[in-house]
């Protein structure tokens, strides 16, 4: 296998009881590549991205991480869950949910160093959240949330990033701000995964995308692979009509 794929998966399927969720998918994916996850409700998303992230155990198949499996290979990528699986009561503050970006990498008796220290100010810094780093969790918007786990993420570092819904019930401005970091991870060589649902922004966005429909529909460059005939692929009874501009809007 080509030390190049950030991500290389192979015949994985996947199944909550006796629902099978995820079939036979493959992908490849180059390092540096910036790639939306796309497809309707119940398609497979996050369960994809669970699965890679080790949250998931497949039914079948292998999943390589910068050539490696299993721990050796999560030990190279960062999760970043949906907002709603986060215990926004929870007693901490931004700053303290950024520091858990860096326990993974102390040693066993957990002390922070200099450069830990300066990795989360680094990525309080990068998603505009200094000024608010005190604040417990639960006191923050939908936005500032989003932005500390965020942070979080670029604390802890990695060469794969998986982003679970990350631009869901943002304000624009955050969303703004959250896509000029994952192009700035995405510029330094990383790769970014993005479970994504808003079709209009998808062109602009993302390097390659991957249509799921439980399987793998499509996967490639955007430009060749968001096309009215893939849509109507993915989305069965939706229809995908593209304006003059290229972008689309889901219409029952």
């Amino acid at each position: 296998m080509s030390t190049q794929l950030a991500l290389e998966i192979r015949d994985l399927s996947l199944s909550y009881g006796v629902v099978r969720a995820v079939e036979d998918v493959n992908l490849n994916i180059e390092q540096g590549r910036l790639v939306g996850i796309i497809g309707p409700n119940g398609a497979g998303k996050s369960t994809l991205i669970k699965a890679i992230a080790g949250a998931k155990d497949p039914d079948h198949g292998t999943i390589r991480i910068v050539g490696e499996t299993g721990r050796a290979g999560r030990r190279k990528l960062t999760y970043v869950p949906q907002r709603g699986a986060v215990d926004w009561d929870f007693p901490i503050s931004a700053e303290g949910v950024v520091r858990q970006g860096r326990f993974g990498g102390l040693g066993l008796l957990r002390r922070f160093g200099k450069a830990d220290r300066r990795a989360v100010q680094d990525a309080l810094d990068a998603v505009a959240m200094t000024s608010l780093k005190d604040r417990q969790i639960g006191e923050l918007s939908g936005g500032q949330q989003q932005r500390v786990f965020l942070a979080r993420a670029l604390a802890q570092g990695g060469e794969v990033f998986l982003m679970d819904e990350p631009f869901a019930g943002v304000d624009a401005a955050t969303e703004k701000a959250i896509m000029a970091v994952l192009r700035e991870l995405r510029d330094a060589g990383k790769t970014v995964l993005v479970v994504h649902h808003d079709l209009v922004t998808v062109a602009d966005y993302f390097d390659e995308i991957v249509l799921l429909n439980r399987t793998t529909v499509a996967h490639g460059p955007t430009s060749r692979v968001f096309t009215p005939e893939n849509m109507r692929a993915t989305y069965g009874g939706h229809l995908a009509i593209f304006d003059a501009q290229s972008q689309i809007e889901a219409v029952e």
